[in-house]
């Protein structure tokens, strides 16, 4: 038996836009601006609402002691972020490096996949490193803040790309890149110097 796939009861948007709140891209603020958190996260409130037949904590439960057959992987993660850890007390999976509870719950959530698109997986590695930045590199939570508003609105990074884009971050150069429109103009980014491949003679 494999679940119902996730993130597709709502059309996602055509274009990047700006937050009318923060100003930033859409969803490039998550989860500090209200908009931005709700403008990412309507996709997998629309699978939890359609997944509730009784009540929330019922459901919670359901989906937390399920095999990952039966419901979207977008209501685990949904389950998770209305379950408090058992260790530390934050929401689960965003505590300290250290708690252990918290590791076994992310551990868990990435068990059940189910039907997901190379872009869906992508999605759910933004939402995850951006709810917990402090248990992430500072280059990783730089990366998915910029990338998140042109992943919502079905892009997709390759390794190579995120490589580039990585190693524009690391050289401090965000501010440059967050002006970008375009997945286009993130995707073509040359290799820095540094990057290339070089031949010594």
């Amino acid at each position: 038996m494999t679940s119902a796939p996730g993130l597709r009861q709502l059309a996602r948007p055509d274009a990047v836009e700006p937050c009318a709140d923060c100003g930033e891209f859409a969803g490039r603020s998550y989860p500090q601006c209200s908009a931005c958190e709700d403008f990412v996260d309507r996709y997998w409130a629309a699978d939890w609402l359609n997944a509730l037949a009784g009540t929330p904590s019922d459901l919670i439960s359901a989906v937390l002691t399920d095999d990952g057959d039966t419901y979207p992987w977008t209501c685990l993660d949904w389950a998770l972020r209305l379950s408090n850890c058992a260790g530390c007390g934050r929401e689960a999976t965003t505590g300290e490096i250290e708690c252990a509870y918290c590791a076994i719950a992310e551990e868990k959530r990435w068990l059940a996949g189910g039907d997901m698109t190379p872009n869906e997986h992508l999605l759910r590695q933004a939402r995850v490193v951006l709810r917990a930045p402090h248990r992430h590199r500072a280059s990783q939570v730089a990366y998915w803040r910029l990338v998140l508003p042109f992943l919502l609105t079905g892009h997709c990074f390759t390794a190579r790309q995120a490589q580039r884009l990585r190693s524009f971050l690391i050289a401090g150069r965000y501010a440059e890149l967050a002006v970008s429109t375009s997945y286009e103009e993130l995707a073509s980014l040359p290799d820095l110097p540094w990057r290339q491949n070089t031949v010594v003679v």
